[in-house]
């Protein structure tokens, strides 16, 4: 069985750094992703603060420009899941397809919503009407109107987005509003509504509906997208060790900005280039 010199679990842009820098050094590499290629950058509005995109870049498209670095370093992103990873002498890596053998293995999973913890929630959630990525909305048909929990920086990105792409976004926090003076300044010339200190007590159907129940009003959407942050994302029970390298957003860092993922991982790679 052929030995890879690293497999990298994760094609978001920490996962794609990793792996262009580690090919460009003449190291035979994998990447797998289970879902789609470019992570988070999938949910984003605009994405202004990556130097080198101008004054700024849709999301989906800095994804572009991400897969064609792939492309051109001849790199194939493989749709399959880790399911497990142990260590003798060297890393072997089980997915839902296969086992492979590598010398390293950079972790680049990202992070996952945290889940909104309110009763009834669990069978809306089933019913497709509550949503934790707002990429998740975009092709839904039946779906105008659409509850934002969470007065952070993705809870207003996510609603600018979807109030570019025609949906009728209204933001419900729990507290005050806690995203960039930008993001707020923006919302606001969009006209969409915000309503701050609302503590949620109960969500519920009503007719095709859903309902929201505050301690002070109430509010009716086609559905929710929740927005109260998000948590590393590990697949397995692993730890970093020898040869084992948790990157980007996976390492639950206080900051999570595309900079600092892709410098975290390109670091990664330049020790297994060094020692490796």
């Amino acid at each position: 069985m052929l030995i890879y010199d690293s497999i990298i679990i994760g094609a978001g842009p920490a996962g794609i750094v990793a792996a262009i820098q580690l090919k460009r050094s003449g190291r035979d590499i994998l990447i797998f992703e289970k879902d789609k290629v470019g992570g988070l950058l999938r949910n984003a509005n605009l994405v202004e603060n990556y130097v080198g995109v101008g004054d700024g870049m849709i999301g989906k498209d800095l994804v572009e420009v991400f897969e064609k670095k792939l492309k051109e370093q001849e790199i194939n992103v493989l749709a399959e899941e880790v399911i497990d990873i142990k260590k003798d002498e060297v890393f072997e890596i089980k997915t839902n397809q296969n086992v492979y053998k590598s010398k390293t293995v950079i972790v680049a999973t990202g992070t996952i919503p945290k889940k909104l913890d309110i009763a009834g929630v669990g069978d809306l959630e089933k019913e497709e009407k509550i949503f934790y990525e707002v990429k998740d909305i975009f092709d839904q048909k039946n779906i105008k109107k659409v509850i934002v929990i969470g007065g952070g920086d993705a809870g207003f990105d996510y609603s600018i987005n979807l109030n570019n792409r025609g949906f009728e976004p209204e933001i419900v926090t729990r507290g005050d509003f806690s995203c960039l003076p930008l993001l707020l300044k923006r919302a606001k010339e969009s006209g969409i509504s915000m309503h701050k200190n609302q503590k949620i007590k109960e969500i519920k159907k009503h007719d095709e509906e859903i309902k929201v129940v505050t301690n002070k009003k109430s509010f009716n959407a086609d559905a929710i997208l929740v927005a109260i942050g998000r948590e590393p994302s590990i697949p397995i029970e692993i730890e970093e060790q020898e040869g084992l390298y948790i990157v980007g957003d996976a390492k639950g860092g206080k900051h999570r900005q595309v900079h600092i993922a892709t410098g975290d991982a390109l670091n990664a790679a330049m020790d297994i280039v060094a020692l490796y």
